[in-house]
């Protein structure tokens, strides 16, 4: 993780030289975040996307925003994600056209509350994103302005360290004797997509 965050720290760096001498490009989408096409236990996600255009058909930028995913008997769980996106335009002048995205980078957990009890502590950490996504935009009449419709794929992983101070009634089979035991949970989230976005 530590390579993927320099990596994306890298190419924030090179947006900035180069988004001097090549044209900016911007999208924003909403998200439905789902387990699939019933929309049980939907989450959502607010992304936005700054970048660079490569080439008339290639943008390559940084993708950022908030995301709240329900996990079955744990609640909504809230990731701020930063990632590096690449788009793909198959026709950038006509009206509609095709086009293809996608995410790498890591989705931070700080947005989630650490639970703190007597005997038992959570606390959240990120993980990697990778977010494929595919669908059409349509360009408004004389302008370089567009609104899209895309569908995709959202894998999450994040983690929970449980430290359990003994004895604790939350940790079985441990009463008799002291100390501290922690447990890593860990979690990886594969949804469907539904987003709607506008860009220029």
């Amino acid at each position: 993780m530590k390579r993927l965050s320099i990596a994306i720290l890298a190419l924030l760096g090179y947006l900035t030289v180069d988004a001097q001498t090549k044209k900016y490009t911007n999208h924003n989408e909403f998200s439905v975040i789902t387990y699939g096409p019933a929309f049980l236990e939907s989450g959502f996600g607010l992304h936005t996307f700054h970048g660079v255009q490569l080439h008339e058909n290639i943008a390559l930028g940084l993708n950022t925003g908030v995301d709240r995913y329900p996990v079955n008997n744990e609640g909504s769980k809230w990731f701020l994600p930063l990632s590096a996106k690449v788009n793909y335009v198959e026709f950038p002048d006509r009206k509609r056209s095709f086009f293809t995205g996608l995410d790498l980078g890591y989705s931070f957990a700080f947005l989630n509350k650490n639970l703190v009890e007597s005997n038992l502590k959570y606390e959240y950490q990120g993980g990697l994103l990778v977010n494929p996504q595919l669908g059409w935009r349509f360009k408004f009449k004389n302008s370089a302005k567009y609104w899209s419709l895309a569908t995709g794929y959202r894998y999450q992983h994040y983690s929970r360290k449980d430290t359990y101070t003994r004895p604790s009634p939350n940790l079985p089979d441990t009463s008799i004797g002291y100390g501290t035991t922690q447990m890593d949970k860990k979690y990886d989230l594969h949804r469907f997509t539904l987003q709607v976005g506008f860009g220029f």
